[in-house]
């Protein structure tokens, strides 16, 4: 069973690693891969065994009936094949697709996503081609690695992974934070982010967020906040897990939400909004409310976020609700982390997904052979 697998799996981007760990999957289920890698983000970084699997499959001579396009949609055009049969992998955060995604969309013979709620928003855009969801993947076990020295080791430490924008609601995840543990000693919270591709002159719009979002709350007093604003690599990313003690995202939408997944197999456990993604795989996580709202106050991609689109506004008080149960009760948060690990290595393990993708491509094959 040949294939080739269209997408940057060499980008520093959650792109690029949802490629890298799909190629992968595909190849652990016996399915010979060959990959066309478009580049889209300028940051040079190691990848480990899973980059070098890709790149060492790059162009390989094989003949293939079928093509995985995983791409943002609106340059699939650029790789439709005549013959071919052209499977879509799409994942998007709000409750529809911009306009060039879905009409790329139809191009399609089949849509690969990863959730019900993804489904839907593709749905909602008008695309007619058959759905089928397939969970993204991850490579077990987490890699072993000794945590990072800290000033606040002796903190409890809730800790995120995002790049700084609306999407991603710091300014949700900080109220929530600063509001519950304005009187609260021995807790802490560190963000890994970074503005436009780790630009150093773009760290002054965060600096300058958070002064204006500690103006608004006039709290009387701030629980630590910790910044960090470099490129890492996947083995320090994973150290940057090992660190800390509690994910947390107040996120408006994933495609995925390949932080918490990497989080939960480290053993730390999750809180995030309980929005599209590997929030409907994994029933341990601690899942936050949220109300479907029209999209405002956007500054990226603009040309992808529209004012005819809706996505998630997580509900405060839930939220700092569930900080502080983690914080108060530490036995229960290990017990919930092992059970997120437990959940993530049996339902979303390279191999687990590579038999999802093997089911389907021989149906798929079923067809392209008669």
């Amino acid at each position: 069973m040949n294939i080739q697998y269209v997408g940057p799996a060499l980008d520093y981007s959650g792109y690029g690693e949802a490629n890298r760990h799909d190629i992968a999957a595909l190849v652990s289920a016996g399915i010979k891969v060959t990959t066309e890698i478009p580049q889209y983000t300028p940051e040079i970084c190691e990848y480990g065994d899973l980059g070098e699997l890709a790149r060492s499959l790059y162009r390989k001579a094989l003949p293939y009936p079928i093509k995985i396009l995983h791409t943002t949609p609106n340059v699939y055009g650029q790789y439709i094949e005549p013959g071919k049969y052209h499977i879509g992998r799409v994942f998007w955060e709000t409750n529809k697709l911009p306009d060039d995604f879905a009409n790329a969309c139809n191009m399609v013979d089949e849509i690969w996503t990863g959730s019900e709620y993804n489904a839907q928003a593709i749905r909602n855009s008008g695309v007619d081609k058959p759905i089928y969801i397939i969970p993204e993947a991850i490579q077990t076990p987490a890699p072993k690695v000794d945590p990072y020295i800290v000033e606040h080791a002796n903190t409890f430490k809730f800790y995120s992974i995002f790049e700084w924008t609306e999407r991603k609601n710091p300014a949700a995840l900080l109220e929530a934070y600063w509001r519950e543990f304005e009187h609260t000693e021995g807790v802490s919270l560190t963000i890994k982010t970074y503005v436009d591709n780790f630009e150093p002159h773009k760290r002054q719009e965060i600096d300058q967020y958070i002064r204006k979002l500690k103006d608004r709350l006039g709290l009387s007093r701030y629980s630590p906040l910790f910044l960090y604003r470099n490129l890492m690599d996947r083995r320090q990313i994973y150290r940057f897990h090992k660190t800390f003690d509690c994910f947390v995202s107040a996120h408006r939408g994933e495609g995925w939400g390949i932080p918490q997944m990497e989080a939960m197999l480290t053993g730390n456990p999750a809180i995030s909004t309980d929005c599209g993604g590997i929030h409907e795989h994994i029933s341990s996580m601690i899942l936050v409310p949220y109300e479907l709202v029209p999209l405002v106050g956007n500054s990226r991609n603009k040309q992808w976020y529209t004012a005819d689109q809706s996505w998630a506004d997580v509900k405060i008080e839930p939220l700092r609700h569930y900080m502080r149960m983690v914080f108060d009760d530490r036995d229960w948060t290990k017990v919930i982390g092992r059970r997120q690990q437990r959940e993530v290595t049996e339902k979303l393990s390279v191999e687990a997904v590579g038999k999802q993708m093997r089911a389907r491509l021989e149906e798929v094959y079923k067809l392209v052979k008669r």
